[in-house]
């Protein structure tokens, strides 16, 4: 089995090439349906080098384009929110209707005799749904049901339109690792009980099941305390019963606790919560994590103060910021992320090298297979 390369968490030009070839072609999650409520409402997003827009069409569809100006290449929309009836460039007022058309060109007659508007509209980038979930390509038709088909049967934690749970606030983490990094520690069956001991407390490599679906990867544990039931809960009774319910046949009538949407999109569920995170890097040795929330009714509070590391002023949670150590706060996350910030500092010394992963399917084969989908992507 190929492994990747030390270069490929401490080259800034490895680190382009993904920017470009992997993110060319790769569905990216950019938010929730609900976040489109009317027409001209948007969101953008980078993906890899290219900066996208999601917009609302009048008929209630979304649609995908590259956020670039086609006059001078300046990004026309930033955040979210609604655009109205049209896009007005900042730079030149070029204007484009909400379907990507041209519509106007100030001084065209003067400026640019021999133009052609129908020639010159947002180029279009791909954008689809599934479980609530928007995702979006930067490649034009791109194959939506190819990606998806993998995983698109299993049983899925929550219908994020019920009641059931609502969305609390967001979480932005900066870390000082390569974002690859943090993908392996999510996968890593290895190391729950040993990093995460004080803590989740668990489960043991023999007690994690890791399967494979194309390039994603599902999660599940043997032991029924650790084991993401399907029944979503409504009280903390209710939870503390699906919790621990006697484990039958989990794996197959029961919700994963992690999903793994190849390559950035990271999903964690229990019965009363759903996280959805994804990853992103502006240099080799660091990365961005946003993690949006949904959580029961009685939790929903914004806990943001309480996370180790949390600048209130900036909104960002950092090593920077950390109190105490790590492995006191008592918060996996934390724990998560002091040790793969470790790993970057080992990964930046000439003489790092890799040694031997456990094998089996609870241990560390799952950053085998998250390689070889990586390499296949990559010339």
């Amino acid at each position: 089995m190929r492994h990747l390369p030390r270069e490929a968490y401490i080259s800034q030009n490895w680190l382009e090439k993904e920017q470009t070839d992997l993110f060319a072609d790769a569905w990216v999650f950019a938010g929730v349906e609900s976040d489109f409520k009317q027409a001209g409402d948007y969101t953008t997003l980078q993906v890899g080098a290219f900066p996208l827009v999601i917009l609302q069409m009048k008929d209630g569809t979304l649609a995908a384009f590259h956020n670039l100006c086609r006059h001078r290449g300046t990004t026309l929309l930033e955040g979210q929110g609604n655009t109205g009836k049209s896009i007005v460039c900042p730079y030149h007022r070029w204007t484009y209707m909400l379907d990507g058309r041209l519509k106007g060109v100030p001084d065209m007659a003067t400026c640019f005799p021999d133009f052609e508007r129908a020639d010159h509209g947002l180029k279009p980038a791909s954008v689809a749904v599934f479980q609530g979930l928007v995702f979006v390509n930067a490649k034009p038709k791109a194959d939506f049901e190819s990606w998806i088909a993998p995983i698109k049967d299993k049983v899925w934690p929550h219908n994020l339109e019920a009641k059931d749970i609502s969305e609390a606030a967001s979480l932005t983490y900066e870390m000082k690792c390569n974002w690859k990094v943090f993908v392996e520690n999510a996968i890593d069956g290895y190391h729950l009980a040993y990093l995460h001991e004080q803590t989740l407390g668990g489960p043991k490599a023999d007690e994690n099941i890791w399967e494979r679906y194309g390039p994603h990867l599902l999660w599940y544990a043997t032991d029924s305390e650790d084991m993401r039931h399907a029944l979503p809960a409504k009280s903390r009774k209710e939870f503390k019963k699906a919790w621990t319910a006697p484990l039958k046949d989990a794996a197959k009538k029961s919700f994963a606790g992690v999903y793994y949407l190849f390559p950035t999109t990271l999903i964690t569920a229990t019965p009363y919560s759903f996280t959805l995170s994804t990853l992103s890097s502006d240099t080799a040795g660091t990365s961005r994590m946003i993690a949006r929330n949904w959580v029961g009714p009685w939790q929903k509070k914004d806990d943001r103060k309480y996370i180790p590391g949390y600048d209130a002023e900036t909104g960002i949670i950092s090593s920077d910021n950390w109190t105490q150590p790590a492995l006191d706060t008592g918060d996996f996350q934390t724990e998560d992320v002091w040790i793969c910030e470790k790993i970057q500092q080992g990964l930046n010394s000439p003489a790092f090298e890799l040694g031997q992963l456990a094998q089996g399917a609870g241990a560390e084969d799952p950053i085998g297979w998250f390689h070889e989908s990586l390499l296949a992507r990559l010339p």
